[in-house]
């Protein structure tokens, strides 16, 4: 039978979601909401209770007034009942009824989809479980068992009166609790499951003290996983307790578990030990769908045969932003080494990024653990931390346990409770790096980061099955690519699909492909499975300082943020800006790829985008960022020997812009910030900043790299018809220069360079010019108009020898060069290739070099120059800068060939190597950007028959 569909009509509404399981809870459209007074509470909740089946208005006024109601009782309900819809729709007329709690008969019913409450996820798993089981499908029973029993390991509506507890309706769902348990738990022990449910199932059995079939249970999961001494103290724990509270002995079916393990083989040598000596199992069942990361688990397991040598213990920290996987990791590892320490394993949650912000103190922590190792309560109250780590150090003296201490808040939340005996390990898991720990403790630190696209596949596949993961291959890239790597926004998306068994995985990439959305797609009923909730306990444990700097750095386009740009953005100083991103590393949310070069998380960057727009921060922000990218963009264009064109004032105090003293960082500055600063061009045209947006487009790239992306031509054309009428007549023909560059080799593109040499030429510019015929040059050449070309680069460099300017000499000469060569006229092309190949070493022209060495030697080679082309080719691969492997790909290549013609097998199987070492890290794609698809298997196949050679003279690489 399936379950009904419960889900409100189609149309826009607020998306509620509740949670029962821990105390009554609520969410609108991602956001907690107060639910209001308590006998409002209870009225919703009997309504969850309910799973959308009609509540009468009898049942919930005696529930509200425990049998006592005053005569205005059903005016209240209804009056309550008003409230609670404009909870969950906040824009409901008062006489309107909405979509979510409807009239029924003399009551009410709630209106929910299965998703949007935990009580009904529950039971949906709860019934696919039975299900399964009845269809002979044990795997799939016993997991959709054990995920209903870990949902509902807390009972329900905790935080509401005892009188609204004990109503029929209520108490009903924690019957229904204990029962799950009870059938999962035997489900699990009877097709070897057991271990998975021993958690969970003692949860539910310590809520249920005096329910005999569960504590039989509960016995009998502790026999199957080889725990008989707790199973013993379960039975004589349970017996005193019927006895003190009930007067009354265990019944049978309590008795019947105990003699059977009692005739497992239970014997003297098998009493438990003794109370001062327990031997402890606390690790939580390993999560669902866990993918291993080999990487770590070899860095994990090296670590291990310390805990055995000369070390006194041995402490592994396991830090990195939260849902990235931490817990889940320590915990899978812990099983798999638990057998390596017979003297126990102790798990202790320390709470310290807990959303109500009381984390576990380091005296209640040693209480805990003391208790979990046997050791009597101590009643003096002056005992104080150290006296408590004394005798837990003493507790742990010669023995081997292994400790897992989960959701650290920081190094002196820690060190109170680390052992002092050999044997012992350690694992910390914290969103905090841990640095005290790791230099005075000595602590072994492991960074988590992302999963690979192939671990976020796996984890999809594990969760959901091959069959369904994988029906849509290009939605699931898709989700793979909007989750980040993130493990837990993976897992959000695979529960929804997985409690929606029409729902494609399609559907869940149209919620979280919108950035705007992707926050709210990826959340959930309960706090601690909500991307954003989780995000939130890290934001709110930084001081104000942390906090705004990580806020600004929403309003970054990214991918990877400078330390200048950081300061930039937060309107602060170069030191101070190196401060605070180190306190953001330090807290995992933020990491530090390179030296001043940090990388914020695709999900962290929209939550800090949130805040920034909550506390409106973002418009300043933005300025400052256009700013500084304006800046930083003209200094680095400077490098280059050419003065960036228009005059622009001096950066606000506030703005930290990057600053270059020569080529080589300016052309890597380029390279890295391409995205960024093309996106914050958008963001000046968006804030109606035109004359900034030209002079960034104008400084975007180095003079001659012809490095503009394509697909920003309508950008251009975009800013251009804004500059028109800022009466600055040379910015305008630098950007129609610029579009007729970028718009090559469309026809258009002809009308726009033209346009530019009019009013360069009307203006007497001699170096635009220049600039704009070594344009037309460029455009001749894929159309094979090679006397076009040769006309146009002549005239370049004509002007360019007037202005003096050697830089740009070399750009136009550099341009003839391509020409001559073009038409096949090497001596003359090689004559211009040497003349500005000699400027650019010259004047240090690094972004140049490797093109003339590129061309140089190959015009060699071609007329027969062997020596000279293979010096060329190998000066270029060592001095030649350029952010392509293309341009090395041909050098390396022609170095083969042309060594090899000279005789000099050494440097030919050196060019070998390297064309075969750059085109297998994505070079032949880059040498076919850079010279054509033809050239580019010439390339190739030139390598392919110097290896061969090579190969058959018994020279191999």
């Amino acid at each position: 039978m399936q379950t009904p569909d419960r889900r409100p009509p189609d149309g826009p509404w607020s998306h509620c979601e509740f949670k029962v399981f821990g105390g009554l809870g609520g969410r609108r459209d991602g956001t907690a909401v107060d639910l209001g007074p308590v006998r409002q509470r209870i009225i919703l909740a009997k309504l969850l209770a309910a799973g959308g089946d009609a509540v009468s208005l009898d049942a919930i006024i005696d529930g509200v007034w425990d049998g006592e109601p005053p005569a205005s009782a059903a005016n209240q309900v209804h009056r309550h009942i008003g409230h609670l819809r404009r909870i969950f729709e906040p824009d409901l007329d008062v006489r309107e009824t909405g979509r979510y709690l409807l009239p029924a008969g003399t009551g009410y019913r709630l209106v929910l989809g299965t998703e949007d409450s935990d009580l009904a996820m529950y039971r949906e798993l709860v019934r696919r479980a039975r299900e399964a089981l009845a269809g002979g499908d044990v795997v799939a029973g016993v997991r959709a068992y054990l995920t209903a029993l870990e949902l509902g390991r807390s009972p329900a509506f905790t935080d509401l009166p005892a009188s609204a507890l004990s109503s029929p309706d209520l108490v009903a769902v924690e019957r229904e609790r204990v029962a799950v348990a009870l059938a999962a738990g035997e489900a699990a022990i009877a097709h070897g499951m057991a271990a998975a449910a021993l958690t969970p199932l003692l949860s539910v059995a310590a809520a249920a003290p005096l329910d005999e079939a569960l504590q039989a249970c509960l016995m009998r999961a502790y026999v199957a996983t080889g725990h008989r001494a707790e199973g013993v103290r379960v039975f004589e724990q349970t017996r005193r307790r019927l006895v003190e509270e009930l007067g009354v002995d265990p019944g049978p079916e309590l008795r019947e578990s105990y003699r059977e393990l009692l005739a497992g083989g239970w014997a003297p040598l098998d009493e438990p030990r003794p109370p001062e000596d327990p031997r402890p199992a606390q690790l939580p069942p390993p999560v669902a769908g866990f993918v291993r990361r080999s990487d770590l688990a070899a860095a994990l397991d090296d670590q291990l045969s310390d805990a055995f040598g000369n070390a006194t213990i041995v402490i592994t920290a396991l830090g990195g932003m939260g849902g990235i996987g931490k817990t889940a990791l320590a915990v899978h590892w812990a099983h798999q080494i638990a057998d390596r320490f017979p003297d126990g394993q102790l798990y202790l949650n320390l709470r310290g990024l807990d959303p109500d912000g009381r984390f576990m103190s380091p005296e209640d922590a040693l209480a805990t653990l003391l208790a979990s190792l046997g050791e009597p309560a101590v009643s003096a109250p002056q005992e104080n931390v150290e006296a408590q780590a004394a005798r837990y150090r003493s507790r742990l003296s010669g023995r081997r346990v292994l400790i897992l201490l989960d959701n650290a808040r920081d190094s002196d939340q820690v060190r109170p409770l680390l052992p002092a005996s050999q044997g012992c390990l350690v694992i910390v898991t914290s969103r905090h790096r841990m640095m005290s720990l790791v230099t005075r403790e000595g602590a072994r630190y492991l960074q988590v980061d992302r999963l690979t696209g192939a671990e976020s596949r796996q984890l999809l596949i594990n969760r959901l099955g091959a069959r369904r993961a994988t029906a849509d291959p290009d939605a699931l890239d898709m989700v793979i690519t909007v989750c980040a790597g993130l493990p837990l926004a993976l897992a959000i998306v695979a529960a929804r699909v997985a409690l929606n068994p029409a729902l494609p995985l399609s559907a869940v990439v149209g919620e979280v492909s919108a950035p705007s959305a992707r926050l709210d797609a990826l959340s959930s009923v309960d706090a601690s499975d909500d991307v954003r909730s989780v995000f939130s306990w890290s934001y709110r444990a930084l001081e104000p300082s942390t906090a705004h700097m990580f806020r600004a750095l929403g309003a970054h386009p990214g991918p990877v943020i400078s330390l200048e740009a950081g300061a930039s953005i937060a309107g602060i100083g170069r030191r101070r800006s190196r401060e605070l991103l180190t306190e953001l590393v330090t807290a995992n949310l933020l990491t530090e790829s390179q030296a001043g070069r940090y990388v914020l998380h695709d999900l962290l960057r929209a939550y800090a985008g949130e805040l920034l727009d909550e506390a409106k921060e973002r418009p300043e922000c933005e300025q400052r960022l256009i700013q500084h990218y304006l800046h930083s963009a003209r200094s680095a264009y400077a490098t280059h020997h050419r003065p960036p064109v228009g005059i622009v004032g001096e950066p606000p105090s506030e703005v930290t812009p990057e600053s270059f003293d020569s080529v080589p960082p300016a052309a890597a500055w380029y390279a890295r910030e391409r995205a960024a600063l093309w996106a914050t061009i958008d963001l000046a045209i968006a804030h109606g900043l035109r004359r900034d947006a030209a002079a960034m487009v104008l400084a975007a790239s180095a003079p001659g790299s012809d490095s503009i992306p394509a697909g920003r031509a309508q950008t251009i054309l975009a800013i251009l018809d804004m500059v028109g009428v800022l009466g600055e007549p040379l910015m305008e023909a630098e950007l129609l220069r610029t579009a007729g560059e970028v718009l090559a080799p469309l026809p258009q593109a002809d009308g726009y360079l033209h346009r530019a040499l009019s009013i360069f030429e009307g203006a007497g510019e001699l170096a635009g010019q220049a600039d704009v015929l070594r344009n037309l040059a460029m455009l001749s050449l894929p159309r094979g108009d090679y006397a076009a070309a040769d006309t146009y680069g002549e005239r370049s460099v004509s002007l360019a020898r007037q202005t003096g300017r050697q830089e740009l000499l070399a750009v136009s000469l550099l341009t003839l060069t391509r020409a001559r060569l073009g038409s096949e006229r090497f001596e003359a092309g090689t004559r211009a290739g040497e003349e500005g190949l000699a400027i650019a070493v010259a004047e240090h022209l690094d972004h140049l070099k490797i093109y003339y060495a590129q061309l140089v030697a190959e015009s060699c080679w071609k007329l027969g120059r062997y020596e000279r082309a293979v010096e060329v080719a190998d000066w270029g691969l060592t001095e030649g800068v350029c952010e392509s492997n293309g341009p090395r790909c041909a050098i390396a290549a022609i170095l083969a060939w042309a060594a090899f013609d000279l005789g000099d097998r050494v440097r030919a199987e050196r060019g070998c190597r390297q064309f075969e070492s750059l085109i297998a890290d994505n070079g032949f794609r880059e040498l076919i950007e850079f010279s054509g698809i033809e050239a580019a298997e010439g390339y190739r196949d030139m390598v392919a028959y110097v290896r061969a050679r090579l190969s058959l003279m018994g020279v191999s690489s």
